[in-house]
């Protein structure tokens, strides 16, 4: 082997080791800037036993921001408790069967359409499911119409 082989021979022996370093460099700081853990709640939960919600009264759980609503016809629906102005937790009138949001004044009707105020769009309305264990499961990911309905037979 000459001089000018034995050198090309190290060069790319050391062309490759630089290549190799900056891949797992790369690799390694984008791996960094990922966050190991999630600290947002999970969207979807469960709420309850069908028994737990009294008909024709929203329950607010206010861990999940939703109110679980139970009507005549034994049919849940869940309702985001979220402004959709700003983003405030809305509360309950059993008085006038309103929703009202405590920071600017917008007014939602039992349905969730707004009557009042600078909220831009109705409340949002998420799926609910029979969970295996009996317990109502509410997905915030799918939003539904608002006349969507979970039918509960005794």
């Amino acid at each position: 082997m000459n001089r000018r082989s034995f050198f090309f021979s190290w060069a790319k022996a050391g062309a490759a080791a630089l290549w190799t370093a900056g891949i797992a460099g790369t690799a390694a700081a984008v791996k960094f800037f990922q966050p190991m853990v999630s600290y947002e709640p999970p969207l979807s939960f469960k709420a309850g036993v069908p028994e737990d919600f009294p008909v024709g009264t929203p329950t607010l759980l206010p861990e999940e921001n939703t109110f679980i609503v139970r009507d005549r016809e034994r049919g849940f629906r869940a309702c985001s408790a979220v402004c959709t102005h700003l983003g405030c937790t809305v509360r309950w009138s059993s008085g006038d069967q309103r929703f009202y949001c405590p920071c600017h004044g917008s007014v939602y009707d039992a349905e969730g359409k707004v009557i009042d105020g600078p909220a831009p769009r109705p409340l949002d309305w998420y799926e609910v499911t029979m969970a295996k264990d009996g317990q109502l499961q509410v997905d915030k990911h799918r939003v539904v119409p608002r006349d969507k309905r979970l039918i509960v037979e005794s």
